[in-house]
């Protein structure tokens, strides 16, 4: 375990250089390949609070959590569990999520590198470019065993014709290469394959009560970040 913990600050250190019908809510897909936008920014106390969202309660004061400074993600803070947060912008989105140390090591470094090269002022072609070149490269692996991702906050927004809409809670299971053929995944229907490749993943959308006690849970939050974000 003390290696692994010392793994885990060796690469944070390393890195900080119902369904989609469900009300008004978009579906749960990532949009990785949307218009883009500006990367917004929040007060670092309300982006760390947005980040741990993501997770179960229980799992939050222990999670390590990135924080956006204008050359990219920081450490803000050294948790003591497997997770890894952050308030990802990737392709031109804006939602919290937390990986467990797999995929910390994994899928999150393509994620701020996303986020940097839009700081530098990148083209979504230019990002898309970067990022399979870091695939070919080898900078970027697919998981190596399975693993699990959080994004159960209500505060999760993907960009929509456009403007950033609010997303259904859900979770997320490494499945790196598989795809929706294989099990038999409809968006809006079943668990499905989300971007099928070296990092793709199963969603599994929150159930309606779990949905309803999420939004209970992190109103306050969610209209926190929506008057920041310019959506109230």
């Amino acid at each position: 375990m003390k290696e692994r913990s010392q793994s885990k600050w060796m690469f944070l250190a390393a890195l900080c250089v119902t369904y989609a019908a469900a009300q008004d809510l978009a579906p749960a897909g990532h949009d990785h390949s949307a218009n883009g936008g500006r990367v917004l920014s929040l007060p670092r106390d309300l982006e760390i609070r947005l980040a741990v969202n993501a997770l179960p309660k229980e799992l939050r004061a222990g999670a390590t959590v990135l924080v956006m400074e204008s050359a990219g993600y920081v450490e803000a803070r050294h948790g003591t569990n497997p997770f890894t947060c952050i308030v990802s912008r990737r392709g031109g989105n804006f939602y919290p999520v937390c990986f467990d140390e797999e995929g910390a090591h994994t899928i999150l470094p393509a994620f701020a590198d996303d986020a940097v090269l839009r700081l530098k002022g990148a083209t979504d072609d230019e990002v898309d470019h970067q990022l399979a070149q870091g695939f070919e490269q080898g900078r970027y692996r697919p998981p190596a065993r399975p693993g699990i991702a959080y994004m159960l906050s209500p505060a999760t927004y993907m960009r929509e014709k456009g403007k950033l809409t609010r997303t259904v809670p859900h979770t997320m299971f490494y499945a790196p290469f598989l795809t929706n053929a294989d099990i038999g995944g409809v968006m809006g229907q079943t668990a499905f394959v989300d971007r099928p490749g070296p990092h793709g993943m199963i969603i599994v959308i929150a159930g309606q009560k779990e949905r309803e006690a999420l939004v209970a849970e992190s109103q306050g939050l969610v209209d926190e970040v929506e008057r920041y974000i310019g959506l109230k």
